[in-house]
């Protein structure tokens, strides 16, 4: 079975594309970021607190795992990288035409599959109440971090989780579009999925996800990838792409 929702560009990319060389390609890098945080982040903040005015939670997911895993204040830093994974993605996806095609349909599948997760924030929300067990060093550095993040955050961003969500198909498209075909490259892939190993474990040691929230992030993360990223992006790096953008774009 496969999906392939996001397939047809959407008219409001027509300005960027049209300009896409511009800033040596990277004019649309920029837009792709903006999409993002007007697509995603800014929707993902009104439905987190939609959702802990609501106060209601569907279910608790809350193991004896969750309670023994420690909090370790400093991984906040690989906690905080997922931003990093944005620009990543925006910033170097524009090697090639096709690339760039893929590029702007994937930035346009990111930001639908997170609203999918917002749909489950608020039809089965879950609170995420680790945030007592929390010992934040004195340190001015340390308690700005956890109070910036505690007020954008209301502890009802539960399942699955984005960080995990969108990290994880970052990292996927990255491979596809720089496949390991040298021991540098083969070391670069390595080092990259030790950072989002690093990632999903501070989600969980900074105490704002439950195993739950990770372990259904990443299967909704790989089913996205297999049924609906990789097939529609399959297609869109091909002809008949070519043709989709020029149906788009050129009429």
């Amino acid at each position: 079975m496969e999906i392939n929702w996001g397939l047809i560009p959407r008219r409001f990319w027509a300005s960027a594309w049209r300009r896409r060389d511009d800033w040596n390609g990277h004019r649309i890098s920029l837009v792709f970021i903006l999409a993002i945080l007007v697509g995603a982040a800014l929707l993902y903040y009104l439905t987190n607190q939609l959702a802990a005015f609501i106060g209601w939670s569907a279910f608790d997911p809350r193991t004896i795992l969750d309670d023994s895993i420690p909090f370790v204040y400093w991984m906040m830093i690989p906690y905080s990288t997922l931003y990093y994974y944005y620009f990543i993605a925006a910033w170097f996806g524009i090697k090639s035409e096709s690339m760039l095609r893929e590029n702007l349909i994937f930035h346009q599948m990111l930001i639908m599959s997170c609203w999918i997760v917002f749909v489950i924030f608020i039809v089965l929300p879950v609170e995420i109440d680790l945030r007592s067990n929390m010992d934040v060093p004195e340190s001015l550095f340390w308690k700005i971090q956890f109070d910036l993040m505690h007020s954008v955050d209301e502890p009802w961003n539960a399942w699955p989780s984005l960080h995990i969500v969108q990290s994880l198909l970052i990292v996927l498209v990255i491979r596809r579009w720089f496949p390991a075909k040298s021991k540098i490259q083969s070391l670069l892939h390595g080092l990259f999925w030790l950072a989002w190993i690093s990632l999903v474990l501070s989600t969980m040691m900074v105490k704002q996800h439950f195993v739950f929230d990770v372990v259904t992030g990443i299967i909704y993360g790989l089913a996205c990838w297999k049924y609906w990223f990789k097939p529609t992006l399959d297609r869109i790096g091909g002809q008949q792409g070519e043709k989709i953008f020029a149906d788009v774009f050129d009429s």
